[in-house]
């Protein structure tokens, strides 16, 4: 029926081949960069197969055959295909892995796609790369020839306390994101109910808190930042965290604290580093026999919740701050949110997220489609202190300069150290304090 050679007999033969190891889909151009490609088939063990195809190739009726695909500068607004493939690969129990390999002239158009795929839950299975060349891509490709575990994208509301809040995106690329989810993950469903996150500023602690409070699937999430409601006052702390009940002021009417609120939920308590003073004071009870009083009541309540502490300072600094029979009460395991500067596939999707939100509102300005290599070779040289945070502000800062003032296409580096210098200074006095100074 069909002539020696079809397509159809291509296809089928195509199918009948053990899987690849690793496929690449690039620009038709890069076929003829043998030893570029020469480099990206030197990390294919021996006896595995490798192969390259043009984005024309990897129709619709091509089997994906590969346990990683390596998409090679392609525009992200084309790469649906491929990682619809690799969805479907993954659903029908394989392991393959999309390697997302782009310029920094396409984090605009990355971040696009990030954010699409995850508002449409189908962000999962992928790794992420930059880079200049191919030769580059290849150098740093052993890194990204891993499995994920984990889904590549936590959905949490900006208030998760707000009714009808609206979601941000918070991305887990890394192997040192992915193992810390997989944990958490085990935590919520091993009965694991008293856990403290250590971390940075801005590392995502309290996402991860609410990874858990997803897992879990019982009751409220309740979130109280102790720095924000410490105020010394016991009696206060005591409404804050246990309720009150109607006259236990002048003129009070009952309150349900944060323990009965959050029922068998999560009461998430931040900047943990002030459960000190009044709050240790109310909170003993709480630690040592899982029950609580609320102020001016007659009979104790069971506490039900999970009880989850964050904090940026270093284990060193909880224990100085109290003496060592109140910090044995917390009781906790231990969570440690690696620093963002260790965590490269994660900061490029924060890059990319963050310069896609600022250019989509973007009327009279020209907005940069993304940084030159110089400027991302700083970012990654940076400490970041602040984190998410602190990268965020930087982008801001250097986007505004860039669209505002000189209206490249690019965001260069000297807008990048410029604002580097304002919101990331290499040394100040905070520096110490945190866990990971």
């Amino acid at each position: 029926m069909f002539g020696k050679g079809s397509k159809v007999e291509q296809l089928h033969a195509a199918d009948a081949r053990p899987p690849a190891y690793l496929t690449v889909v690039g620009p038709e151009v890069l076929r003829t960069d043998r030893e570029g490609l020469a480099l990206l088939q030197r990390h294919v063990p021996e006896g595995q197969r490798f192969e390259f195809i043009s984005p024309l190739e990897h129709g619709a009726d091509r089997p994906l055959n590969s346990e990683f695909v390596l998409s090679l500068f392609i525009d992200p607004s084309q790469l649906d295909a491929i990682a619809d493939k690799v969805l479907e690969a993954r659903k029908n129990g394989h392991h393959t892995v999309l390697i997302v390999a782009i310029y920094t002239s396409q984090f605009v158009a990355l971040g696009n796609w990030l954010d699409k795929r995850a508002i449409a839950g189908r962000l999962s299975g992928v790794r992420l790369m930059v880079g200049g060349d191919v030769d580059s891509i290849a150098a740093q490709l052993p890194q990204r020839l891993l499995r994920v575990t984990e889904e590549n994208v936590i959905r949490m509301p900006a208030s998760a306390e707000i009714e009808n809040s609206v979601f941000k995106n918070f991305y887990v690329f890394s192997p040192e994101l992915q193992s810390l989810v997989a944990r958490v993950r085990g935590f919520a469903r091993n009965g694991v109910t008293r856990a403290i996150l250590m971390g940075g500023p801005g590392s995502g602690k309290t996402t991860i808190a609410y990874y858990y409070y997803l897992i879990r699937g019982l009751g409220q999430w309740v979130a109280v930042n102790l720095a924000a409601e410490n105020v010394g006052d016991k009696a206060a702390i005591k409404s804050l965290l246990c309720g009150h009940v109607s006259g236990a002021f002048p003129g009070a009417a009952a309150r349900n604290g944060a323990l009965t609120t959050a029922r068998d939920g999560v009461c998430f308590m931040d900047e943990s580093h002030e459960i000190a003073g009044a709050v240790m004071e109310v909170l003993m009870e709480v630690l040592d026999q899982g029950q609580y009083m609320p102020y001016g009541a007659s009979a104790k309540r069971q506490m039900e919740c999970a009880l989850l502490y964050a904090t940026n300072r270093s284990w060193q600094h909880l224990q100085s701050g109290v003496n060592l029979d109140e910090f044995t009460r917390l009781g906790a395991a231990r969570l440690e949110v690696p620093e963002l500067n260790r965590r490269e596939e994660d900061m490029i999707a924060v890059v990319a997220g963050a310069l896609a939100r600022l250019a989509a509102p973007c009327k009279d300005w020209k907005a940069p489609t993304g940084m030159s290599l110089e400027s991302w070779k700083a970012m990654r040289a940076c400490r970041w202190h602040g984190n998410i945070r602190g990268v965020i502000r930087v982008l801001e800062a250097a986007f505004v300069d860039t669209a505002s003032l000189t209206g490249d296409s690019l965001i260069q580096l000297a807008e990048i150290e410029r604002g580097i210098e304002m919101w990331e200074p290499k040394t100040h006095h905070s520096h110490q304090i945190y866990a990971a100074a």
